[in-house]
């Protein structure tokens, strides 16, 4: 569905999550509203589980306004069991628009907190409208509480993010120190599950999940900042391996001979001087050693279908590999061959391993 131009996908288990909220509070409206209905208390349930994703869904929506305010390319706006998540097409450019848009959705539920609490505090307790305000005031505080925790990927991690960014100047410091605080969450959140367990609230289970959720996000935050440390020493021209240029009639065999010999670590096929195609190591394992004087080299390589300019390098060179995906890439500076790229060397690289 579309909400204010935004393309929201609610999975099934958002639904899960404000059934579940609503079996939470059903005892504890019974125990406090002894006089009323069984069916006014399932509404009331009810009412509570929708407000859990009212909450959840005007959190992500003021992401989005405030993404959008800002220039950045919103797309989905992600609805699941453990909450939401808003993706933006790119990351916001400085550290003031990273606060504004991470800021917003706490900011939400804090006003819808205030709005709640001061409607619970107005009414006499032990009434409807008392036992329908107080709950989505506590959850909104809630939800206002834990996504302020220093850590990624809640909104304070990205607020520890832009502040650390900030201050340093690096984007990439940024993210690991919001990466190192979503790991001490995750840990936080995991003694907690323990408590709830040994207390047999019934909410361990679904704290353990939140525990791993962030957890995992968190490493993801940190394998993200080790790559950008990376991303200036990924050059297309810099990892392109030396290649020997044969003609396609040439035994396998001896096109490899002559490649060692020559000290190239790739072999092409030339048509007119150019690259035309490309010696595939999958189509090369499948010869054996003595079949290769026998085989031509055409037989085993694969058409070029992506030349690099060699001077592609970081963000540019992975956007470039992501808009034309292929195994080996020839590579170019200006007419000059420089050599062959493969996909795997650049993956080996982000990794910190060096190429082949």
């Amino acid at each position: 569905m579309r909400l204010f131009g935004f393309q929201v996908r609610p999975r099934l288990s958002f639904l899960l999550l404000g059934a579940l909220a609503a079996i939470s509070v059903a005892e504890g409206l019974r125990a406090d509203l002894d006089r009323a209905s069984p069916a006014t208390i399932a509404a009331l349930s009810i009412l509570i589980g929708l407000g859990l994703l009212g909450s959840v869904l005007l959190h992500e929506l003021a992401h989005a306004l405030v993404g959008r305010r800002l220039g950045l390319p919103v797309g989905t706006i992600e609805l699941n069991v453990l909450g939401g998540a808003t993706v933006l097409g790119e990351d916001p450019p400085t550290p003031r628009a990273q606060y504004l848009v991470s800021v917003v959705g706490p900011v939400v539920n804090l006003l819808l907190a205030g709005v709640f609490g001061i409607a619970a505090l107005t009414t006499d307790v032990a009434t409807v409208p008392h036992d329908l305000a107080y709950p989505l005031f506590v959850i909104n505080a809630l939800l206002a509480f834990y996504n302020l925790l220093p850590g990624l990927p809640l909104d304070g991690g990205h607020l520890v993010r832009a502040a650390v960014w900030g201050v340093t100047g690096d984007k990439v410091t940024g993210l690991r120190a919001a990466g190192v605080g979503g790991l001490v969450t995750a840990a936080a959140t995991f003694v907690l599950g323990l408590v709830e367990l040994r207390a047999g609230t019934g909410f361990a289970l679904a704290t353990f999940l939140v525990a791993a959720f962030v957890g995992v996000q968190a490493q993801g935050a940190l394998t993200g900042a080790n790559v950008a440390r990376r991303l200036p020493d990924v050059v297309a021209g810099r990892l392109a391996r030396p290649a020997f240029v044969a003609g396609s009639d040439l035994p396998l065999a001896e096109a490899l001979r002559r490649a060692a010999a020559a000290g190239r670590s790739a072999v092409v096929l030339g048509v007119d001087g150019k690259p035309s195609a490309v010696l595939s190591d999958v189509l090369l394992a499948s010869v054996p050693d003595t079949r290769r004087p026998w085989v031509p080299l055409s037989s085993v390589s694969e058409r070029v279908t992506a030349t690099l300019d060699a001077h592609l390098e970081g963000e540019q060179l992975l956007r470039a590999l992501r808009e034309h995906p292929a195994p080996a890439y020839v590579v170019m500076d200006g007419g000059r061959f420089v050599g062959v790229l493969r996909a795997a060397d650049v993956a080996a690289r982000l990794r910190g391993r060096p190429g082949a």
